[in-house]
């Protein structure tokens, strides 16, 4: 049988996530995806990959079957065959942080068919290492801090709760997460020792200083941003927002940065939450205040706190955890007023 060749900009290849397409499909955040239907019995993928932390491992779905690789730098040519000879739909996605992955081309021997239809709610995420799903499929360790062994293996974002959301409410959703990030420059745990924080990311869809940046155009419109930030801003100081001046010094900052993304989506509602990882109680009371400053459900600002929140794990959720969270915050979500998800 012949093989179909499809460039990675052709309009049957669906993009969710931050994905700059100037030069292939290079994704950049954990979470984005490019998702495919075909008929047939085998598909190559072809690309590249630009590896700047840990081992890489790259992740794809085969009719919701999960699928893994390991790449280093460089080429990457990846085939999944045996496939039954009939219609499958296939995401090959951003698994893990550390790397660029650049989509060139897919090779199958059937043809492509229309992409998969996106659902009409729009949801954009900013977190860390919750978010981003690290350490998640490490499930053995449920409720225990982090494995010592640690080194990204069980890092897999199509199991944190933002993609668990987009099945669950269903929705959209851009995941828009690294680990260790804080809001800070100089805080936090991203790219130590001279970390930087989400006011220097935010903006970006190539966001890490080991590489040129670049900034994000924000055509993706979000009904409801989720900000859930502030699990690492204690670093390197603990007491940074219990005093005044700290205290203000990040609640500002905080909102600068909500309005600014706010400005390319005015109607967006803003979800402020933490998460079930343990954590200091100031920093819920924070958000807490952040909310009522932007004018509460009136401004179309939310403050959730999870049944768990900062209680249920010294180590980063697990799949059940995650899972825990994702039906919540789905709940959550879809109590709000229905003209939220209007454009």
């Amino acid at each position: 049988m012949s093989k179909i060749i499809t460039e990675f900009s052709d309009p049957k290849i669906s993009y969710t996530g931050r994905v700059d397409m100037s030069d292939g499909a290079t994704m950049c955040w954990p979470g984005a995806e490019a998702r495919f239907k075909f008929r047939g019995t085998e598909v190559t993928v072809y690309g590249e990959n630009d590896n700047f932390g840990w081992p890489t491992v790259l992740g794809a779905t085969v009719d919701g079957r999960e699928e893994k690789m390991s790449a280093g730098s460089g080429e990457v040519v990846w085939k999944i065959s045996g496939l039954e000879d009939k219609e499958h739909e296939v995401s090959v996605y951003k698994r893990m942080e550390g790397h660029y992955f650049t989509l060139r081309k897919i090779e199958t021997d059937g043809e492509l068919l229309d992409p998969p239809k996106k659902p009409s709610k729009r949801i954009e995420v900013y977190g860390d290492s919750v978010s981003a799903g690290s350490v998640v499929d490490a499930v053995e360790y449920v409720g225990k801090p982090d494995p010592e062994e640690n080194s990204g293996q069980w890092d897999n974002s199509l199991h944190a709760y933002p993609q668990l959301i987009a099945k669950l409410l269903p929705a959209e959703v851009y995941d828009t997460s690294q680990g260790g990030i804080a809001i800070f420059d100089r805080t936090g745990y991203f790219e130590m020792p001279d970390t930087r924080g989400v006011e220097s990311c935010f903006d970006k869809v190539r966001y890490s200083s080991y590489r040129p940046q670049k900034i994000w155009d924000f055509r993706f419109k979000p009904h409801v941003i989720i900000m859930a930030v502030g699990q690492n801003d204690a670093y390197p100081d603990p007491d940074c927002i219990k005093n005044p001046e700290g205290y203000e010094k990040w609640v500002n900052k905080y909102i600068e940065i909500i309005n600014a993304i706010r400005s390319h989506s005015p109607k967006a509602a803003v979800v402020l939450a933490l998460t079930v990882l343990q954590h200091d109680p100031i920093w819920d009371d924070a958000l807490e205040d952040i909310s009522k400053r932007l004018g509460g459900p009136e401004g179309r600002a939310y403050h959730f706190m999870y049944t768990r929140c900062g209680k249920a794990t010294p180590g980063h959720p697990r799949v059940p955890e995650q899972e825990e969270m994702a039906r919540e915050m789905t709940a959550f979500l879809k109590s709000l007023p229905e003209n939220i998800w209007e454009d």
